[in-house]
């Protein structure tokens, strides 16, 4: 992983509040500065910008993140936005990452059955994050995802 800060004089992403238009902007800037060659110390699978203006989303500036689902493979798609609020970006990142990786919010229907009716917005991909459970930050439907996402080839070169 390579840090790169953006200063008022950096030619970057056009800052928004809008998530969905940063996140878009951000993904298509972004692969300017990877290096194709897999093997090369420069080149990168994902990226994430953090900025410290509020997101957001449809409904409400609420959002502290987005990326899309199942994108970890797609250069052009790989890619996260969070909104700078401390230490507790850590789980913000998290979140994101899960989504990179195919996982979708723990109260979905497609998780439902996987992870019964407690518990689920405890965890790490819950929609809202308000606290997590001790020792069991993923739940069963997180773990089910990843597994079922890199036993299908994903994840490989």
């Amino acid at each position: 992983s390579r840090p790169l800060v953006l200063g008022q004089d950096t030619q970057g992403p056009p800052p928004t509040s809008n998530a969905a238009q940063m996140l878009r902007d951000f993904c298509r800037w972004q692969q300017g500065l990877n290096v194709p060659d897999e093997h090369s110390a420069l080149h990168f699978d994902t990226a994430i910008l953090f900025t410290r203006l509020d997101l957001c989303g449809a409904a409400t500036c609420a959002t502290l993140g987005m990326a899309d689902v199942g994108t970890i493979c797609n250069p052009e798609r790989s890619c996260a936005i969070v909104e700078d609020d401390g230490l507790q970006s850590a789980f913000t990142v998290a979140h994101e990452l899960g989504h990179i990786f195919n996982m979708v919010h723990d109260t979905s229907q497609a998780c439902q059955e996987l992870n019964g009716h407690t518990g689920a917005s405890r965890r790490v991909m819950a929609p809202v994050l308000s606290s997590l459970e001790p020792g069991q930050m993923w739940s069963p439907c997180s773990a089910h995802s990843i597994t079922d996402f890199l036993d299908n080839g994903h994840g490989t070169s």
